[in-house]
């Protein structure tokens, strides 16, 4: 308990969609020692983290990525 439901922190199951295809995509922002990327568990020390970090749901958040950035909707935020 105690996190905001309604923004991304630490531990949270976040759903993003790529602005350009749709795909939509889920993932856990966890610490370094639980991520699993085959998992889809990420650290909250990454780029990517940090990159959905305090936003809520209908944000938007780009992802810079090598060459190119990829534009992202957060759709769904939860916690379990």
């Amino acid at each position: 308990g105690g996190q905001p439901q309604g923004e991304v922190r630490f531990g949270a199951i976040v759903t993003i969609k790529a602005e350009a295809t749709g795909k939509i995509q889920t993932f856990r922002i966890v610490g370094v020692d639980e991520a699993d990327i085959s998992k889809a568990k990420i650290p909250f020390i990454s780029p990517f983290s940090k990159a959905l970090m305090n936003k809520k749901v209908g944000d938007k958040t780009i992802l810079r990525q090598t060459g190119k950035d990829i534009a992202f909707e957060i759709i769904d935020i939860k916690y379990n």
